[in-house]
């Protein structure tokens, strides 16, 4: 199960860095079409918005999977054996249930708006702008229910429970 989900990471890293790279390029076109007579990009702005939103939702999952998400360590520190395990499994379901409203919500949403266009680009539905935030919310689940599960891994090699 670790293979899978480290291969999930792996394309789901290169998924944010490819977005990241278009929001970049729409950045660049959007400058460039400002000191250019004759050409106008209408599209750029509204792709790089959009990019960038994947961008973010996909590194949001990211850091859930590295544990480098937004938390206050000094408690969890402090903390030593079973008790220090309790506070991580908590926060990680914490997270666990953020991703669940996460994937809950976002696709009520993508459905609501899969049928809508981009305003600068009608070929292009909205849903596919929303479905980074079920996609997110459901990486995340993933990560969060094996991040507990390599606590209590760490938490019984450390007590003896288990060999290494």
């Amino acid at each position: 199960m670790k293979r899978w989900i480290d291969r999930l990471e792996w394309i789901q890293l290169r998924m944010a860095a490819g977005f990241f790279l278009l929001f970049i390029g729409c950045v660049i076109l959007q400058v460039a079409s400002r000191y250019l007579p004759g050409v106008t990009v209408l599209w750029a702005p509204e792709v790089a918005t959009y990019a960038f939103i994947w961008t973010i939702f996909m590194g949001a999952a990211i850091m859930v999977r590295r544990q480098e998400h937004f938390r206050f360590d000094m408690l969890v520190n402090r903390l030593k054996g079973r008790s220090q395990l309790v506070a991580r499994i908590v926060i990680h379901m914490t997270i666990l249930a953020f991703g669940f409203v996460l994937f809950g919500d976002g696709t009520t949403l993508t459905q609501q708006f899969w049928a809508w266009s981009l305003n600068s680009l009608p070929q292009v539905k909205q849903g596919y702008v929303w479905l980074a935030i079920p996609v997110s919310g459901i990486t995340m689940m993933i990560y969060a229910i094996a991040n507990i599960r390599d606590d209590i891994h760490d938490y019984k090699r450390k007590e003896g429970e288990l060999t290494p």
